[in-house]
């Protein structure tokens, strides 16, 4: 028959060792999986803002007989902001911005170029000027989306 050790309380060094290391194992291998999610979070996020975006310019543009408005504010959504959108812009930095042609001269034809991007973070919108019937808005980053491999001002 087995008797317990009475005096015996508690796990030995050798013991505490051998968990750290199993733990030490599996945070490596947690880790990379970690900062890959939060990476496509990040770019699912700003996307579906920039789809909401669109949205709300399309809503506005129904509303108002084939106008889009002449400047992006927070009048046209319904908590009247514009929607802030989490991006890395090219030197690699995160940036979380609504600003709207911040930095940004736009040739008001419509059409966002790629050399309008001024990688400050936030929107471009660029709104045909004579007759309101054609815009275009993106992201204001030249830093690539991780998840895709695409610029972001290309969405």
């Amino acid at each position: 028959m087995l008797r317990w050790n009475r005096k015996r309380r508690g796990f030995t060094l050798v013991e505490l060792a051998i968990v750290i290391a199993i733990l030490g194992i599996l945070a490596l291998y947690a880790l990379p999986k970690y900062q890959g999610m939060v990476e496509e979070a990040r770019s699912s996020e700003a996307r579906a803002q920039l789809g909401s975006v669109r949205s709300a310019l399309g809503i506005y543009y129904a509303k108002n007989h084939g106008v889009y408005p002449a400047t992006l504010d927070g009048t046209i959504f319904a908590d009247d902001s514009v929607p802030e959108v989490e991006v890395t812009l090219h030197d690699g930095s995160i940036k979380r911005s609504n600003d709207v042609n911040n930095g940004v001269t736009v040739n008001n034809d419509g059409t966002v170029q790629a050399s309008e991007v001024s990688d400050a973070g936030g929107w471009i919108y660029d709104v045909e000027n004579t007759t309101y019937d054609k815009a275009d808005v993106r992201i204001n980053s030249k830093g690539i989306d991780p998840t895709t491999g695409r610029y972001w001002y290309e969405y």
